[in-house]
């Protein structure tokens, strides 16, 4: 697992370059191979409202992207962007939901509920450790990173991979894939008309 969620990383200044590059981080998402990416924008930074303005300006009431804005700290806005219909399915992966639950989420599953219950932690300064599956990680790479004795780490690869790495590696190919394909999209398309065809 990647432990940059924590952190305050985002350094564009110019907003046609921030977006480009925004889409690019999004891909995996827009395209469906990821359920979720979380951002950060520090509020030190005296364009980080610009940039969170102009994901405004893209990300409206008809995207098929959603994202959640959080107060972390009171050192960054962090975004939580998720494709609601990838991130229910990954969420209700029995193997997911099951530790879902064991981690103190409602036994009565809602994708709205979940997300309040992640995004409540973060607000009081905690990036939880579940927010592996939120972000499309494998359930065994999660339980490796938090320490769970039978998985050790195997390599790293994108996020820490622990235990067999077959199924890490199919993950990794996909999301590698869509940044490919999101780059290539970028070269004839606008940020927002990219965003307005996620399915």
């Amino acid at each position: 697992m990647e432990r940059q969620s924590g952190k305050c990383y985002c350094v564009h200044r110019d907003t046609t370059d921030f977006l480009h590059w925004l889409i690019e981080i999004l891909g995996p998402v827009i395209l469906g191979a990821k359920p979720s990416e979380i951002l950060s924008f520090p509020l030190h930074e005296a364009d980080s409202m610009m940039k969170i303005s102009a994901i405004e300006s893209i990300f409206d009431q008809d995207s098929k992207i959603a994202y959640k804005k959080i107060n972390y700290h009171n050192k960054c806005v962090k975004l939580l962007f998720y494709h609601p219909c990838v991130l229910e399915e990954t969420l209700k992966e029995p193997k997911n939901l099951r530790f879902l639950k064991h981690m103190g989420y409602s036994t009565e599953y809602e994708l709205e509920k979940y997300l309040e219950y992640l995004t409540e932690k973060i607000r009081q300064g905690n990036i939880p450790d579940e927010i592996g599956v939120f972000l499309g990680y494998p359930l065994k790479d999660v339980l490796g990173f938090m320490g769970h004795p039978s998985l050790k780490l195997t390599k790293i690869n994108g996020w820490r991979v622990y235990g067999d790495e077959r199924l890490s590696d199919r993950k990794y190919n996909e999301i590698l894939r869509t940044k490919n394909q999101i780059k290539r999209m970028l070269q004839c398309s606008t940020p927002k008309s990219i965003i307005q065809s996620a399915s």
